[in-house]
């Protein structure tokens, strides 16, 4: 699904809602920096469905879309995040598409995770409260640990699943 069509853009619209449902009505806030869900999924799943591209911008999306309705003030640096998750997803999707092994999903979940939301939150969190980068990195990673399991549990259960079958060949 190359083509940027009617069906292409009703789907990122479902992600951008999943995402947001996800992380703003299922997850869990354990502080004001870390919260678990497994709102990532759908950046994932977007960037592998649908590519790069679209998958960056269903994490913008969600995360702006996020903020307004959670009533927080959304923080750009914060929001580099969630795109890089959707580029990342998206330009690694070929590995995705090819591999069955659900080892296979994790290890790049769980790369995409620590170049994400261990280093780059932790600095980001950083800038935005003064605090010294070290802060953040330890619990932010106790979290990744837990935040990689779930999402990779649900991307390989829906990737594997008969959706991306209706997903991949509609509108083609």
């Amino acid at each position: 699904m190359n083509k940027w069509n009617t069906k292409k853009m009703a789907m990122l619209g479902v992600l951008v809602a999943l995402q947001i449902v996800a992380s703003r009505l299922l997850g869990i806030r354990l502080s004001p920096t870390l919260r678990v869900s497994i709102s990532d999924s759908f950046i994932l799943l977007a960037g592998i469905w649908l590519g790069p591209v679209a998958g960056a911008l269903v994490g913008c999306l969600a995360d702006l879309v996020g903020c307004v309705i959670s009533g927080d003030a959304p923080f750009l640096l914060l929001t580099v995040s969630p795109v890089a998750v959707g580029l990342l997803a998206g330009l690694l999707s070929p590995v995705f598409k090819k591999s069955k092994n659900i080892l296979i999903y994790g290890g790049l979940i769980a790369v995409i995770s620590l170049l994400t939301s261990v280093l780059y939150r932790s600095w980001a969190f950083s800038q935005m409260f003064g605090a010294p980068f070290i802060t953040y990195v330890g619990p932010r990673a106790v979290q990744a640990v837990v935040m990689v399991i779930l999402n990779t549990l649900v991307v390989y259960g829906i990737y594997r699943s008969p959706v991306t079958a209706m997903i991949e060949t509609s509108g083609e």
